[in-house]
């Protein structure tokens, strides 16, 4: 088993799972989800040269067996810290486009389909669209001054000697005061915060408050107040699902889902259109815990999974997550009627 390895179950998740049993190596040590990404991975029993506990960030554990020591050792992930480049899965869009022909009243005609769920700005030739979240619908024509779409390669000055640097790993946002050379999405900080996403792996070198940053294809720029601002982890989830366009027109604009609050990123989503079940893996990235609530245009009927679900209402459904914490949702739909479905209107 080899790093390589972990990092494709990390990007193919649910469908790619390993072997019950592996041998640890030292680098994957430097993986901060480790004993989660075991977990998930189905993994039951796990060799190293150390017995050791491993805890990961979201306080999941794993025990190793080795030959090397009598007296269990205890280490946290990451061993250290490194940037692991590492991108979102896009979703099946084939998939959602069943939802929308399922759960929405179309007409002839073409409309835009936000498959984010949350708010995103939509880069169309010389014109920026502002969506909401799940929108279907044309959206908005906006003009912006701190985000920005650029291809290829951008350079910054942003004065800062010595910020700090957040950059996506497998399932985390790792921190550091030490540059970095390679990843997908990362942001530096000190007095305000400048971020840099991209589908493809940008190539970044920092010297004496100057940025620059190659890719072989766009790159997204946003400039913040703080770090936080910038939601690095949606940034990289909106560059790698784009916006569509379906053959749909529904009577008025509407949200199809939402989902919040803000640290919640769906990782993977499919609609079985011969069940009518949603199946959506959430996972939170935020070092604290929170209760996520998924909005969906739809009677929901059935909670399948977890079964720690919690539902306020009938199209809504509250769950509690931990922090950096992994979850599998599993929901029965139906249409709503006609009046209650209005309610959805942008």
């Amino acid at each position: 088993m080899k790093l390589d390895d972990i990092i494709k179950v990390a990007a193919e998740y649910p469908f790619k799972t390993l072997s019950e049993n592996i041998e640890l190596q030292d680098d994957m040590l430097s993986i901060e989800q480790l004993p989660q990404l075991l977990t998930i991975g189905g993994v039951k029993r796990v060799k190293w040269k150390y017995k050791a506990k491993i805890l990961g960030p979201d306080l999941s554990t794993i025990l190793t067996e080795g030959t090397e020591n009598e007296e269990e050792l205890i280490i946290r992930t990451p061993l250290h810290k490194v940037s692991i480049p590492w991108i979102f899965t896009r979703l099946d869009t084939d998939s959602l486009k069943k939802l929308v022909e399922y759960l929405i009243p179309c007409k002839e005609g073409i409309s835009l389909f936000n498959i984010s769920p949350w708010p995103r700005y939509y880069f169309m030739q010389n014109r920026i669209i502002e969506l909401k979240e799940g929108e279907i619908g044309n959206g908005r024509n906006v003009s912006l001054e701190n985000i920005k779409l650029t291809e290829n390669q951008i350079s910054i000055n942003t004065r800062f000697v010595n910020p700090k640097f957040f950059y996506m790993n497998p399932y985390y946002i790792e921190s550091s005061y030490n540059p970095i050379r390679n990843t997908f999405a990362a942001s530096l900080e000190l007095t305000e915060a400048y971020s840099f996403v991209s589908n493809s792996l940008m190539d970044l070198e920092f010297e004496l408050g100057k940025i620059s940053v190659e890719a072989n294809g766009k790159i997204l720029v946003s400039k913040t107040r703080t770090f936080t601002e910038s939601k690095l982890h949606r940034l990289l989830w909106d560059m790698t699902n784009d916006v569509i366009e379906i053959e749909c027109n529904p009577q008025f604009p509407l949200s199809l889902y939402r989902i919040e609050p803000s640290s919640i990123i769906p990782l993977y989503m499919k609609f079985d259109e011969k069940t009518n079940i949603l199946q959506i893996v959430l996972e939170n990235f935020s070092d604290k815990p929170v209760i996520a609530t998924v909005y969906i245009s739809a009677r929901i009927t059935k909670i399948l999974k977890p079964n720690n679900t919690l539902t306020t209402e009938y199209d809504r459904v509250k769950i509690p997550i931990r922090r950096w914490g992994i979850i599998n949702l599993e929901l029965e739909i139906k249409k709503l009627p006609d009046l209650l479905l209005k309610r959805k209107a942008i």
